[in-house]
């Protein structure tokens, strides 16, 4: 894939996967860094992986944050506890040993699996989950979402211009093989955009103003981590990285799939805007 040299002055927000408790700690984040009157849904381009799609949506087509930050206590029909399995953890590790250092291999083997297992939960009640999270089903302007190619494992942005629909990009986008459906969009296989970098952080370089939030920060296998990407964008571009503080840890738990952690997840990713929102604001 190639990528764009933006021009001077642009700003980029980038929101990475985390499963249901990420969606939330991001909407907790953004909810104070948008009462500090940051206005980061100005950004020039606003770039979604798996929850962060779902979360990217809302911010680039300006929803109200404090009444999704709300939506976050109270209890939601749709959503449905899931896990990864051992069986689904095991095939995983063995995707980043056989893929190694590839992202294209990883994201093929992580694509066999999506295969192997096309509907560990039913495709309509997966429909339901993704259809209660979006807040419009029109593409704003400035989303770019990212998904998967099960078959060849290559990285790819879906966006208004993609010629599919909102719903589906961001069902593809959280597509995790062995968790969730895998996603048919023309003729092509999707998975979760995540699964070999839980941000894709690198397709906001050559931006010059970048902020990143990442509820899970570290590497996978030998595909480098957030910190990894911050490092090598920095010698360009003013980036501040937000990871998860010690009591936004404790907050998501364990099983990023956890729906009864949204509330606690949401308020722990409030608080801690509210600590970084001077800093942030200083850089946008």
């Amino acid at each position: 894939m190639t990528i764009q040299k933006q021009k001077a002055s642009t700003r980029a927000i980038v929101l990475g996967g985390g499963g249901v408790t990420g969606i939330a700690w991001e909407i907790g984040i953004l909810t104070s860094l948008l009462e500090a009157r940051i206005a980061l849904h100005e950004a020039d381009t606003i770039i979604g992986t798996s929850a962060g799609a779902f979360v990217g949506v809302a911010l680039a087509s300006g929803y109200d944050m404090n009444r999704l930050f709300a939506a976050q206590s109270k209890p939601s029909d749709a959503e449905i506890p899931v896990a990864a399995s051992e069986q689904t953890t095991t095939a995983w590790y063995h995707a980043f040993a056989t893929g190694g250092s590839d992202p294209q291999r990883v994201g093929a083997a992580m694509g066999a699996i999506a295969r192997e297992h096309p509907e560990p939960v039913p495709v309509a009640q997966r429909r339901r989950v993704v259809e209660a999270r979006l807040v419009t089903t029109e593409w704003p302007l400035r989303l770019q979402v990212t998904a998967i190619d099960a078959e060849t494992g290559q990285l790819h942005v879906f966006d208004r211009t993609s010629g599919i629909a909102l719903t589906g990009a961001v069902m593809a986008s959280g597509a995790v093989p062995g968790v969730w459906p895998p996603v048919s969009i023309n003729g092509r296989i999707w998975i979760d955009g995540g699964m070999v970098s839980t941000t894709n952080a690198r397709l906001a370089q050559g931006y010059e103003r970048v902020v990143i939030l990442a509820p899970m920060p570290t590497s996978y296998g030998s595909i480098p981590g957030v910190a990894e990407d911050v490092a090598v964008m920095s010698a360009n571009a003013n980036v501040f990285l937000v990871k998860p503080d010690p009591q936004s840890i404790a907050a998501i738990g364990t099983n990023p799939y956890d729906p009864t952690r949204r509330s606690v997840a949401a308020t722990s990713g409030r608080a801690q805007g509210r600590s970084i929102a001077a800093s942030i604001a200083a850089m946008w």
